[in-house]
């Protein structure tokens, strides 16, 4: 016998899921308080406001958004002089009915609450202590002559009944007196997917047989597969309130299925994605951007492919009541050209504390050798914050060694900047973020020499390989004073990082109501003699000379030799701060220069002008360009084809994913639009390579699932064809957005980092680095 007080499985089941309201109902609080929609009655039920990241509010926000415009037009299809209900299962602490009250929405209708017994005595609690919310209902002085009845007035009853007894739950809602027979509006938010199949569907069906004009609305999960919806998954499972119906009704059409199947003759539904750009109007979106700085937009849209909204009806409605379409419409899905099967696969490598886990970096490839990559947003010591380390990967034993920067006054520290690497091996940095309200306005110049030992360290190595890098002491060349030291225990590991994170926080000049800020990993050093730190934290505010166009080069020693590092004086048409554009290196009469394009800025305007860099002069200039010119838009990318800039991808004005494909005659200004054939999705912040006359394109995200895997462009045919990647591993999740990719030859190609901050699922980082190899689409094309 079980003793007294001990929670069963089910039981803590059920606590788990209220505690799902708990959370949800102080992210509503905060997406309304900061202007996404107005609600003045949820913070009466929140007991500690707290402010979420802007992610938390977009979703929040089209969450809200979708059952108001689903609620008014019921009442507006039904007519304000009829009698009506609303019944919200799984209500929680939901405003809804004090909102639309107190606005005059809710004439001849009765609106009924549903949610375990424990929720609705502490919502019951909470009105009976708010003046303002007794204000608006008529209570009772009787008591309910149901213990399922926690309160029940004229037009608003509070029923404490688990869902999954539904005989209860009926009988209840007869002894509050409603009317089977009256138009009727079921709403479940995020509730039917915490249930089991059986019991979901019997709800579903019970809905469809006990009222004469039912309506259903219902929004939760769907896409359970992915990288993004197995991560999705894990999060609610962690916490206790595994989503059990997802797997059950994975799609779009598997939920229309289960509907049609119990009763519902009528239904349509919509991914978020769809709902945001089809059905919200240009002007509110434009509101939208504009309240809060945002730069999740990867996330944003795999989290709108993850939930739909969906209504259902046992009559054939005249009116949508998602879409506000005048005439009554069937559900008809849009989707891509499904990708081609193909035998890509990944070869994961050996993982060490060295690993390559962050997003939001920059790569560049050395030497046809060494993978050299800045900035980006990881963990360390369990925070989340940008890197301001530089990491060398040796392509040849994948062997990644972490580089800390650490000056206070160079923006070592930066997302989505581009990194461009010349002939000669010199890398620049451009652009990029600190944060979305700190832009990076240095351009630095990166050196990379490795020692000679190290080129006999391989039986493979090239003996030509490293002829590009020139031998220097760095007893010569540094302007500082190194110890170096082998550090063997874990407290000068953790002193190194320390320093590392004091410096990030003196460096960061955010505002101070500015959201909570996420950033990269720096790994423990995998040998000690990789550990190099200066004889005391003053030497970190070395003496700089200034020359005539760097400021004098900072040298920070590791095991394979050193980098160097130097701030450019920019010259010429300076172009204005950004992050998220494109850059690559082209040659313009017989000289190699830079180019970039678009971008974005602290005000959300997204660029979309062109200059080149002179890396001799460090002069900039401006292009002026004619034809087909592809205009603002940001996340794209830029590669160097024979002469001609080919730019892939990309996010337009309006955020909206591009598929086109441009190019750029450098010698004529004038862009033209390649006329693409075959299969070829929109997508954004994915990477590009050429291959022969063949760009290769890794990745991405768009508004559609799933998310795009690899896309072959031939340029002299200009056909294109999509690959799907390979299945996930649960345990070895890859996200294909926010990374960077080195191609290593014709065939294979090594990704480095990617993931993102996962709503508020947690934030994923990928274990690299992977080779893809990408022979049999090369071939296919």
């Amino acid at each position: 016998m079980e003793s007294v007080g001990r929670k069963t499985n089910k039981t803590r089941r059920e606590t788990a899921v209220q505690g799902t309201n708990d959370s949800s109902i102080v992210s509503k609080c905060s997406t309304s308080s900061c202007g996404y929609f107005n609600d003045p009655f949820l913070h009466f039920f929140v007991s500690k406001l707290s402010r979420r990241a802007p992610l938390i509010h977009r979703g929040y926000y089209i969450r809200a958004v979708a059952f108001d415009r689903i609620v008014k037009n019921f009442l507006e299809v039904f007519g304000k002089d009829s009698r009506k209900q609303i019944i919200s299962l799984g209500c929680g602490f939901d405003s809804t009915y004090f909102r639309l009250k107190a606005s005059g929405h809710l004439k001849n209708t009765i609106f009924c609450e549903i949610d375990f017994p424990e929720v609705v005595k502490r919502k019951c609690l909470l009105i009976d202590h708010t003046d303002e919310l007794l204000a608006l209902i008529e209570k009772n002085s009787a008591q309910p002559c149901s213990p399922h009845i926690e309160l029940s007035c004229s037009d608003y009853h509070l029923l404490g009944v688990d869902l999954t007894q539904l005989n209860t739950l009926e009988a209840a809602l007869k002894i509050c007196g409603v009317n089977f027979d009256v138009p009727t509006l079921l709403l479940s938010e995020c509730v039917l997917t915490y249930m089991t199949r059986r019991c979901s569907t019997e709800l579903v069906k019970w809905a469809s047989e006990t009222f004469e004009q039912a309506v259903f609305g219902m929004y939760e999960q769907i896409n359970p597969d992915d990288a993004f919806g197995l991560f999705m998954q894990h999060h609610f499972h962690s916490i206790g309130s595994p989503l059990k119906c997802i797997n059950a009704f994975p799609t779009l059409e598997s939920q229309l299925k289960r509907f049609l199947n119990t009763g519902w003759v009528w239904c349509e539904a919509f991914d978020m994605n769809t709902f945001y750009y089809q059905f919200v109007p240009a002007e509110e979106k434009r509101r939208i951007e504009c309240l809060e700085t945002f730069d999740e937009y990867e996330e944003l849209n795999l989290k709108y492919s993850h939930y739909f909204i969906l209504t259902a009806s046992t009559t054939h409605l005249a009116k949508s009541l998602i879409t506000d379409i005048t005439t009554s419409i069937d559900f008809k899905a849009t989707f891509l050209p499904p990708s081609v099967p193909s035998s890509l696969t990944f070869e994961r490598l050996p993982e060490d504390d060295e690993s390559v886990r962050r997003f939001g970096h920059a790569s560049s490839l050395i030497s046809n050798r060494y993978a050299v990559t800045s900035g980006g947003f990881g963990e360390i010591d369990g925070r989340h914050q940008r890197l301001c380390e530089i990491t060398i990967t040796d392509t040849v034993g994948f062997k990644s060694f972490h580089v800390p920067c650490y000056l206070n006054h160079v923006q070592y520290s930066r997302m989505h900047h581009a990194s461009v690497t010349l002939s000669d091996g010199t890398t620049f940095l451009i652009g990029g973020r600190q944060s979305p309200y700190f832009m990076c306005d240095q351009m630095l110049k990166l050196n990379l020499f490795i020692s000679s030992d190290h080129q006999h360290c391989d039986s493979h190595t090239n003996s030509g390989l490293l002829n590009s890098f020139v031998e220097k002491s760095t007893e010569n060349i540094s302007t500082q004073s190194y110890k170096n030291t082998e550090l063997h225990s874990e407290k000068h590991v953790a002193s190194k990082r320390t320093l590392s994170s004091n410096c990030l926080k003196e460096h960061n000049t955010e505002p101070k109501d500015a959201p909570p800020q996420y950033n990269d990993e720096m790994s423990n050093p995998c040998e000690p003699e990789a550990v190099i730190c200066c004889d005391k934290a003053d030497d970190i505010e070395c003496n700089l000379s200034n020359k005539d166009t760097d400021l004098s080069a900072t040298s920070w020693p590791f095991q394979l030799g050193h980098v160097e590092v130097s701030i450019v004086s920019q010259k010429g048409f300076v172009p204005k701060e950004r992050w998220r554009h494109a850059a690559v290196a082209v040659v313009v009469d017989g000289q190699e220069k830079i180019f970039i394009h678009g971008g974005k800025t602290k005000s959300c305007q997204v660029l979309g002008d062109s200059f080149l860099f002179d890396p001799v002069s460090n002069c900039w200039s401006e292009l002026t360009c004619t034809g087909e010119v592809p205009g603002p838009r940001h996340s794209h990318c830029v590669s160097y084809w024979n002469g001609h800039v080919i730019m892939t991808g990309g996010v337009d004005p309006y955020h909206e994913p591009i598929a086109d494909v441009l190019s750029l005659d450098l010698v004529s200004g004038v862009w033209s639009k390649l006329n693409i054939t075959g299969t070829l999705y929109p997508r954004y912040s994915h990477t590009a390579h050429l291959v022969e006359d063949k760009i290769v394109l890794i990745g991405g995200v768009n508004t559609h699932h799933p998310p795009p895997g690899v896309a072959v462009i031939n340029l002299t045919t200009q056909r294109s064809m999509e690959f799907a990647l390979p299945n996930q591993e649960k345990k070895n999740l890859l996200m294909f957005h926010r990374h960077t990719s080195i191609l290593l030859d014709s065939d294979d190609i090594i990704v480095l980092g990617g993931g993102g901050n996962c709503f508020s699922f947690g934030t994923h980082l990928n274990r690299t680095p992977v080779i893809l190899s990408v022979e049999s689409c090369l071939n296919a094309v």
